[in-house]
């Protein structure tokens, strides 16, 4: 691994030389993609880590956005869990608003309202080695808790993508209506545990989200969008995850 580390320090100081980059994509991905475009990583999908090893996170300087860590669809009754709880659910899109959608985030230590009709939270189950979604109505009863995440999978996920870490902080200007990034400096981290990950589900301090939505135009009109079910955690507390590589 130190010599994963040593060619994405020196890929990162070309990079940094360049100064300020014209963004390769609009928007809030760009600072990513335009990163991985100079590394001349193709674009995928896949859930390996991005360089010989490592995952490389990007983000601006100050940033205090959740950092999406993995995604993993849940397992449940269904099997593919996803349209069922969109259906049972979910809330009227607000362009096509006989389609529903499900934008919503579950914490391991409170619960959170979704549609302003039901509570969803998260219960680490460590008997039956499952994270359990548990979803009640405002009377505090339990709807259900059929949906959950092995322990397994999980483990899996997280080891082969995030065992190692790279966060690279840039800045970002303006011209002409262009974003440009200029990449600055980069830290890199080590997993701590399993169960540390575990343990900041339980505390909410690692979170589930659900980002499921519908194409509002094209072919697949009316369609689920289903963007991810993304374990996320807060910049600012990566080091209860991570170790320091110094």
């Amino acid at each position: 691994m130190n010599e994963s580390i040593e060619k994405l320090k020196k890929k990162f100081l070309e990079i940094k030389r360049m100064g300020y980059v014209e963004s390769t994509r609009s928007g809030p991905t760009g600072i990513g993609k335009t990163f991985e475009d100079l590394l001349g990583k193709d674009e995928d999908s896949r859930s390996d880590p991005d360089f010989y090893g490592i995952e490389i996170k990007t983000k601006q300087f100050y940033s205090i956005r959740d950092t999406t860590l993995f995604n993993l669809t849940p397992t449940g009754k269904e099997g593919y869990e996803i349209p069922r709880l969109v259906n049972a659910y979910g809330y009227p899109d607000r362009i096509l608003k006989n389609k529903k959608v499900l934008i919503a985030t579950a914490y391991g230590n409170c619960l959170n309202c979704v549609a302003a009709k039901y509570l969803m939270g998260l219960e680490v189950d460590y008997k039956n080695r499952i994270i359990r979604l548990k979803i009640l109505n405002m009377n505090m009863d339990v709807i259900e808790d059929d949906v959950y995440w092995e322990f397994d999978a999980i483990e899996e996920r997280l080891c082969r993508k995030l065992k190692y870490l790279a966060v690279i902080n840039a800045s970002k200007k303006k011209v002409d209506g262009k974003d440009y990034y200029h990449y600055k400096n980069i830290n890199f981290y080590k997993l701590k545990d399993f169960f540390v990950f575990l343990k900041l589900i339980e505390m909410g301090i690692i979170c589930i989200e659900f980002h499921i939505g519908v194409f509002r135009d094209g072919t697949k009109k009316g369609e689920i969008h289903d963007r991810g079910t993304s374990f996320r955690i807060k910049e600012s507390n990566l080091l209860y995850l991570f170790d320091t590589i110094t």
